[in-house]
Parts: C-alpha cells; structure tokens; sequence
C-alpha cells in the first residue's frame, strides 16, 4: 500500500470520526431535549396546573381571570405558597410531590439564567396541553416575568438551602 493511498484513508477515517462525533452530539442534544421536555410536563401536569386550577375553583374564577389576577398583583407560587405554610407542608408531605422531586432533581442546581433560557421550552409544552395558561402568561402584562419569578421562586423553595429568620436581640 502506497502512503498517498493510506494518506486517503486516514482522511477518510478522520471525516467519518468526525461524522460519527457530530450524530453523537445531535444524538446527545435531542436526547437532552427530551429530558426537559418530561421535565416540564411532568411540572406542568403534576404542579402548576393542578395548582392553578385549585387556586381558581377556591376563586371560583377561570385559570385566564385566575393567571391576571396573580400577574397583576405579581403573588408568585412561591409566595402564595410561603404565606400559606400549612398547606405548603401538606403539599410538600405528598408521596406523590416527592416523586415528582426525585424526577426533577436535576433542576436542583441549575442557574436563574438556565430557568430562563428553558421558559421557551416550558411554553412550547404549556401550548400543547395548556394552550389557555399558556397564552395567559405570554400575552398578559408582565405574565412572562411573573412565571420566570414564579419558576425561579419555586426552585429555591423546592430545592434551596432552608432558611431561618432569625432577629438580633
């Protein structure tokens, strides 16, 4: 074998290793794709939206009059939650939101602007199975920063260090 002809087939190695790369990653990226996007379902069948819904028929209002009246008057889920604390303890006991932790623990330390590049994501899946809720946030005043409050709140409630308030004497 010549060493132009081996030459051409090292060539050809290097490009279908380089090929190979390229569909591991694509691979790689569509796969991590789906794991947000079961993440985000399972958040959106499993808390947001029974959420909302529970906070509405307590208002006997619709998710939409419900969402406007939380964006207006800008009461995050994590703030209803923490000015409600028996029912966040109730919450927080179900054998149910425990398993949905042990899912989304991953989000355990993702970073604000990671929230933020993923609400794009948590919209495309609200669409599909919550279109009402998603347009509701979307085309409301102040709806998109008020979830990504709300997201972020969420996250440091679920997942953050406890904090104690504690007062000098």
């Amino acid at each position: 074998m010549t060493m132009e002809k081996l030459s051409k087939q090292i060539q050809k190695l290097k490009y279908e290793i380089e090929e190979l790369e390229k569909n591991i990653e694509a691979k790689a990226a569509e796969d991590a794709m789906a794991l947000v996007r079961m993440q985000a379902k399972i958040f959106l069948e499993m808390i947001f939206a029974p959420y909302m819904d529970g906070i509405c028929d307590v208002w006997g209002v619709s998710p939409e009059e419900g969402l406007h009246i939380l964006i207006d008057k800008n009461a995050t889920i994590d703030k209803i939650a923490k000015d409600n604390p028996e029912a966040l303890a109730e919450l927080m006991n179900q054998r149910e939101l425990k398993m949905i932790f042990d899912v989304a623990s991953p989000l355990r330390d993702v970073s604000d602007d990671w929230i933020k590049e993923k609400m794009g994501i948590l919209f495309d899946v609200m669409a599909e199975l919550r279109p009402e809720l998603a347009r509701g946030i979307t085309e409301a005043p102040g709806g998109t920063e008020w979830f990504y409050d709300s997201l972020t709140g969420l996250q440091k409630m679920f997942f953050g260090k406890p904090q104690i308030n504690i007062e000098a004497q």
